[in-house]
């Protein structure tokens, strides 16, 4: 099985792209989060909840998983078996987020329909990442076609959570 979906070998151009653009995107969330950061944290005393914050750092964690398993996938030695279950353990510690999120949730006033959207797409994230690592383990059922799904959607929590904590805590 030396091509295609189930050798990371293979997979070197898009872990060094998405390496940068991960690593450059939570800078990203850094700057957004220090230019309101007093808007933010006003925010949150209001209304008694680390919603806004946990956003940021859910943004930060989807962003440094993708930062991690780009790093990993750039070991010229790594197994596959070696590398799902990094997906696999990048799954697990990406279901934290949802869990922190509805926490949150509970003592905050955001809409049902914003939380449900959040809450959709970092549960669809953990699921993308454990089928990523299941079907690499089992080498059928797509392996690591599995990973740009799971960077697409890690990109795209990060990019409207950063959105919220730079332009929507203004209004």
């Amino acid at each position: 099985m030396g091509f295609g979906a189930y050798n990371v070998e293979a997979w070197h151009d898009l872990f060094i792209a998405s390496a940068g653009a991960a690593a450059a995107l939570s800078g990203l969330i850094f700057v957004a989060v220090s230019i309101n950061l007093r808007e933010i944290l006003a925010e949150e005393a209001k209304i008694g909840s680390s919603y806004l914050t946990g956003r940021a750092l859910e943004s930060l964690v989807a962003l440094l998983i993708v930062l991690a398993i780009s790093i990993a996938g750039l070991d010229a030695f790594i197994s596959h078996e070696a590398f799902a279950a990094f997906l696999l353990l990048c799954a697990a510690l990406s279901g934290i987020s949802p869990a922190l999120a509805f926490r949150a949730y509970r003592d905050s006033h955001v809409k049902p329909v914003a939380f449900n959207l959040r809450l959709f797409l970092a549960l669809l994230l953990v699921l993308a990442y454990a089928v990523a690592g299941i079907t690499l383990l089992a080498q059928a059922g797509g392996g690591l076609h599995w990973v740009p799904v799971c960077f697409i959607l890690a990109i795209i929590i990060a990019a409207s959570n950063a959105w919220i904590l730079l332009v929507e805590v203004l209004r």
